[in-house]
């Protein structure tokens, strides 16, 4: 199931310099493997893919991943679980200051994500 936060904006006094990842496969058994893409805008409002990557997440673990998006205006993550079960891999998304705080209106969590029919390329 392909799942995607939406665009995020990212300006204002405070933007995030860097997003944060947490993926947690929950399932006792069963590994997961998840397919990231993040997509980022700058001021020429043109969407350009930065990260794509490709996860194995061993049953009962987690993997929290950080990645620069310094310097644009608005972000998305897309994801895609695949797994015995893949309900049991849990997400969320958090835009970080440059101290590594988090910005509350920038964080998206699991039953946030809104389901596509798949990743963008």
């Amino acid at each position: 199931m392909a799942l995607t936060t939406g665009i995020i904006t990212n300006t204002g006094t405070a933007p995030a310099t860097n997003l944060v990842m947490n993926i947690d496969n929950d399932n006792l058994s069963f590994s997961s493997t998840v397919v990231y893409h993040v997509y980022v805008w700058n001021n020429v409002v043109s969407k350009s893919l930065v990260y794509a990557n490709l996860l194995n997440i061993n049953a009962n673990t987690s993997q929290i991943i950080n990645l620069n998006i310094a310097g644009n205006t608005s972000y998305e993550v897309q994801f895609l679980v695949n797994g015995q079960v893949p309900t049991d891999t849990v997400i969320t998304v958090f835009g970080t200051d440059s101290s590594g705080n988090v910005i509350h209106y920038q964080n998206v969590l699991n039953t946030e994500l809104t389901s596509i029919a798949q990743l963008n390329p």
